[in-house]
């Protein structure tokens, strides 16, 4: 009898353990699982801060990046909400981003959405793309972008600059206005070109090239090139010299041709150079000489 219960009992055993080993066979076929060993290669590891710096062979740092979240993949790293800071001197320009990926091979980073760069001087850029290039210590773009630093605002299509946006060369498409603090006159100075133009905000200079129309309350100067110097105080227009083709126009519709225009804004003096020809309308109000786009004040 004891023998007949313990073969009943052990029969019932290897029952229940055959019953589970299926059960655990079933549910693995039925959500796909698979041992660890054999993970794709390039599957996706999500972690929620990330946070690198990178150091020059002198030991000065070039980069500083974070984000909330990062995908870490095999060449690199995508990130969301971006905080950047890229160093050309020892004070960096500090860039946001809502996504950006970090090449790992190269340290470069290619930021992209409501992308916006600001330096402690003051100087902010704007675009919805940025690449950084630590190593050379530069930024750039091919979309379209904005500057703007103390009353000057530049507008452009594609640009490249040093890390800390002290020089900065606008390619194509480009406007600069300079906004007025003259009461009596509000109005701005805007300035186009086809470009590129490069401006160095450390030596408050810009170079204009081609097809280049600058207009104010006071008329209109065209030329193929321009120099536009600015105080570096006040921030106001010092000197401009224009080069090739110079039309100078005034409301009344008097115009005067040169090669070389020179205008001394703080003195209301130009220089012609080149030869110089003047088409002037009767009963417009003024004498050609005193009717320049940048005459001075009475």
């Amino acid at each position: 009898m004891i023998k007949r219960f313990v073969t009943i009992t052990a029969v019932v055993g290897l029952a229940y353990v055959s019953f589970v080993m299926f059960k655990l066979y079933v549910g693995m076929g039925q959500t796909g699982a698979t041992p660890a060993a054999e993970e794709p290669a390039d599957e996706t590891h999500k972690v929620y801060s990330f946070s690198f710096s990178k150091y020059a062979t002198n030991g000065k740092k070039e980069l500083e990046i974070e984000g909330d979240s990062a995908d870490i993949l095999m060449k690199s790293v995508a990130l969301s909400n971006v905080i950047a800071k890229a160093y050309a001197e020892e004070t960096p320009v500090t860039i946001t981003a809502d996504q950006g990926v970090f090449d790992k091979s190269t340290s470069t980073v290619h930021l992209k959405r409501n992308v916006v760069a600001t330096t402690q001087e003051g100087a902010r850029l704007l675009t919805e793309s940025l690449n950084i290039h630590p190593a050379e210590k530069s930024l750039d773009t091919a979309d379209k972008v904005s500057v703007k630093k103390d009353n000057i605002d530049v507008d452009g299509l594609g640009a490249r600059g040093d890390s800390d946006l002290k020089t900065v060369k606008f390619k194509k498409n480009v406007t600069v206005v300079i906004q007025s603090d003259d009461p009596d006159s509000p109005i701005p100075t805007v300035i186009t070109c086809d470009g590129p133009l490069d401006i160095n905000y450390d030596q408050n200079i810009a170079h204009f090239e081609k097809n280049v129309v600058a207009t104010d309350h006071r008329g209109k100067l065209t030329a193929d090139r321009m120099n536009v110097y600015y105080d570096k105080d006040t921030r106001k227009v010092a000197k401009i010299e224009a080069f090739g083709n110079v039309i100078i126009t005034t409301p009344e519709g008097n115009a005067t041709y040169a090669e070389e225009v020179t205008y001394f804004a703080q003195e209301g003096r130009i220089l012609m150079g080149g030869g110089t020809e003047a088409v002037y309308f009767p009963g417009a109000g003024s004498k050609i000489e005193d009717t320049s786009l940048f005459r001075g004040e009475e």
